[in-house]
């Protein structure tokens, strides 16, 4: 309302929704800028053991329309495959192992290995287990929707999705903390150095390490830990490639979207014209250099 009535000249963070309630569009720059984050879903084996099973990660990968998701984030941001951003590696992205929106695919792998639907309730089982999951997701509106369409595209193939909508404090408390969650809808934010160790080795299971999907790969250790060490740029990039593949090749997570930072700014504000930004408060980095008026002066 405030920035409606020009009190303000800028918002941070803006979401999707409620982008539609800006006025004066002609007066305002709604930037959609990049900062090196994304949303998954982390998939804890420990928890559950349909989980362990690679087919039922495949078949839950295959199945996930991640356009839908866009269009409930308003296309404001893109979709991706990989716990490594275009941001950081741009030739990252061209090559990599996808898992396209299936469905057909998912039932098939699914009925391959042993999932079928035997009483016809609408759900698999295999030796008298119901392939059943339990995806924890934070109580906030637009992360609600989206796993309300996860639920839609995972139980579409069979698999019956519990869907827990979880108050944020709640979460952390008594599912992320302790790690005692099956599934977790959440978002990491990264930074423009492509340091993956807080995130993925296996030192990290374990609470305060940010490894939230418990993924233990002796090879993604190595490769961590060698990054660590290495100066040379392309030799890092070298590293990172093969850590990007085999975190894709190993499904200990299924990876989302990157949102955009929605940040309108009012047109009389001159001076910032950042594209990237490693964490949303660094668009202040550079703002000795905004102004909103200017005039001639004699040299």
């Amino acid at each position: 309302q405030a920035f409606n009535l020009s009190r303000v000249g800028s918002l941070s963070g803006l979401s999707p929704r409620n982008m539609k309630s800006l006025r004066f569009p002609g007066k305002v720059n709604i930037r959609q800028i990049k900062i090196p984050r994304y949303f998954a879903v982390f998939l804890n084996q420990n928890q559950s053991a349909a989980l362990s099973d690679k087919n039922v990660r495949l078949a839950l990968a295959h199945a996930a329309d991640k356009n839908k998701i866009i269009e409930i984030i308003n296309g404001s941001g893109f979709k991706i495959d990989s716990p490594i951003l275009p941001e950081v590696f741009e030739n990252f992205s061209g090559s990599i192992k996808r898992y396209d929106h299936n469905p057909g695919f998912s039932r098939q792998i699914l009925e391959n290995s042993g999932w079928l639907d035997d009483n016809n309730d609408g759900f698999r089982e295999k030796k008298g287990q119901t392939l059943e999951i339990e995806l924890a997701v934070p109580l906030r509106k637009e992360l609600v929707e989206i796993g309300g369409e996860l639920k839609k595209d995972w139980e579409s193939v069979g698999i019956k999705i519990n869907l827990m909508n979880v108050p944020v404090l709640e979460l952390q408390q008594n599912y992320i903390q302790p790690r005692t969650y099956q599934a977790l809808l959440f978002g990491e934010v990264l930074n423009i150095e492509p340091d993956r160790f807080g995130f993925w080795h296996s030192t990290q299971k374990k609470d305060p390490g940010l490894n939230l999907a418990l993924y233990d790969s002796s090879g993604a250790d190595k490769i961590l830990e060698e990054t660590r060490q290495t100066l040379n740029p392309v030799a890092r990039a070298d590293r990172y490639r093969d850590f990007q593949n085999l975190v894709i090749e190993d499904l200990p997570a299924i990876f989302l979207y990157s949102p955009n930072y929605i940040y309108p700014q009012s047109k009389k504000i001159k001076g910032f014209e950042d594209e990237l930004l490693g964490l949303p408060s660094e668009r202040f980095a550079n703002i000795e250099k905004w102004h909103i008026e200017t005039r001639r002066v004699r040299k």
